[in-house]
């Protein structure tokens, strides 16, 4: 087997990258915090599901308290997939916000993955992990009462690519929702014209078969009939990764038939979390608590259980209809005047 030689150069692009990377992530409007698990979630932290490469990948597992589950219940399932350019990021980040959603019923698996190294894309191998981390948790259903027949993933910025890819080629997630996530990862290296873009750490710099490698990482190459529904939230003022990468998926699924909804977020930048602060506090729980319900097709908040409530105002028609709206051609504009 061959093997790529590291050379100075090639390790100096990279370290640009991880540092283009931070310089963003710090300039983002909101961060990941580190608070402790919401009241009522008991989390079981660093189990391993899988090791490939000499690296071993953990997952911290999000579930309803023993105390306050009903004899036989369920949980669905969903996987949670952390953002940070492919190069970087972890399960810790991110494991608070996500986890917040086991206080509604649900197990939440937030996941590693394989990061890119110098010389070392991850690409095809950071999807297959997540197919790999839903193994290990349909392997471990019993032992965790956990529902495999109603499966979801969610994921943030490189994370919801990583969701997003998942959905189109594993036909076990149900649901799928995507966060200031890329779509297209042509369009994407295109439209940003960086020195160094991170990018090309996920897929490879070797400009030999970039255009494929791109086009088949691209969850907007897959869309098709019969895949998952889709819920697409993005900021108006992400200058990381456009909202038209989402306005576009959103027209193909519409054009596939694929149930779908897009809430863009008036004046939100890259990196905004499931509660929104900027620049209007927003919590984004109860749409996505209303879009779980209805592509699971039945119940996902306890009622004797203390959850984040869904409004009257969330549509809750069963059939999808939170997902389809003609009145809104699939979009909901959140902040507008």
């Amino acid at each position: 087997m061959t093997r790529r030689v590291l050379t100075p150069l090639r390790l100096g692009l990279w370290i640009a990258i991880a540092a283009t990377t931070a310089w963003v992530w710090a300039s983002s409007a909101e961060k990941p915090s580190h608070p402790a698990p919401p009241a009522g979630v008991l989390v079981l932290r660093d189990l391993t599901y899988r090791a490939v490469e000499g690296r071993r990948l953990a997952l911290d597992l999000y579930l309803p308290d023993v105390a306050k589950r009903a004899p036989g219940e369920l949980h669905p399932i969903l996987i949670a997939v952390h953002g940070g350019s492919w190069i970087g990021g972890s399960r810790t980040d991110y494991g608070p916000q996500f986890g917040c959603l086991a206080r509604n019923g649900i197990a939440v698996a937030v996941v590693d993955y394989r990061l890119a190294r110098p010389g070392a894309p991850s690409w095809p191998g950071a999807p297959a992990d997540i197919a790999a981390a839903l193994d290990w948790l349909e392997t471990h259903a019993d032992a965790y009462r956990l529902d495999s027949n109603r499966v979801a993933a969610i994921g943030a910025s490189s994370g919801g690519l990583l969701a997003a890819l998942a959905g189109v080629q594993d036909r076990r997630f149900r649901a799928i929702i995507c966060l200031s996530a890329p779509m297209d990862l042509g369009e994407l290296i295109a439209d940003r014209s960086l020195a160094h873009e991170p990018a090309l750490a996920f897929l490879g710099d070797d400009p030999r078969g970039l255009a494929n490698r791109a086009r088949e990482a691209s969850p907007i190459s897959h869309v098709q009939p019969g895949q998952p529904p889709m819920l697409l939230i993005h900021g108006t003022e992400d200058r990381w990764v456009s909202i038209e990468q989402a306005r576009d998926m959103r027209r193909l699924l519409e054009e596939a038939g694929v149930p779908n909804r897009l809430i863009e977020i008036e004046g939100a930048r890259h990196g905004f979390q499931l509660q929104v602060m900027e620049p209007e506090p927003r919590d984004l729980l109860p749409e996505i608590l209303a879009f779980l319900e209805e592509a699971w097709g039945g119940r996902v908040v306890d009622p004797g259980r203390d959850h984040a409530a869904i409004p009257s105002s969330v549509p809750r028609v069963r059939g999808l209809s939170f997902l389809k709206s003609a009145e809104e051609g699939g979009t909901i504009r959140i902040g507008t005047s």
